[in-house]
């Protein structure tokens, strides 16, 4: 068989090429330039997305009740207040205008943690525990503001 004189160019420039990228590989001793030069290198495999799970428990976040006070509190109150839980509870116990993020775990941040446990079925009790923290987290907080996680 009779090779054109396009096969023939082609099959002249891919010798050429294999030769001097084995002579770079053997002058450098470079095994890994095919993989690291962008021209003739495909792309490394892409590594899989790293899983998280995210553990609601006592040792991981506070729980909180009325009485309690600080940084914790003003963030359960912000995405209480961000998903209109807090206001309602303000307005429904006669504060026309809603409530704060104060930090302090009152009367009116205590009805809005009741509204949410009742609203998701979770036993009522105006404390913030695990449960109610996961379901805070996983359906009251789509824009995934801070919770206060425990750090050891």
């Amino acid at each position: 068989m009779k090779l054109t004189t396009t096969e023939h160019s082609i099959s002249g420039i891919t010798a050429m090429l294999t030769k001097t990228i084995m002579s770079i590989v053997v002058t450098t001793g470079v095994v890994d330039v095919l993989r690291i030069h962008p021209a003739i290198a495909t792309p490394p495999p892409q590594q899989s997305p790293i899983l998280v799970a995210t553990a609601y428990t006592n040792r991981t976040l506070p729980t909180l009740r009325r009485g309690d006070r600080g940084r914790s509190v003003q963030m359960l109150q912000q995405i209480l207040s961000d998903n209109g839980f807090l206001n309602a509870a303000g307005v429904r116990l006669g504060n026309p205008s809603g409530a704060a993020v104060d930090g302090a775990f009152g009367a009116i941040t205590e009805s809005a943690v009741r509204e949410l446990q009742q609203r998701y079925n979770v036993r009522v009790t105006g404390q913030v525990n695990p449960v109610t923290w996961e379901v805070l987290d996983m359906q009251e907080n789509p824009y995934r503001s801070p919770l206060p996680w425990k750090s050891y």
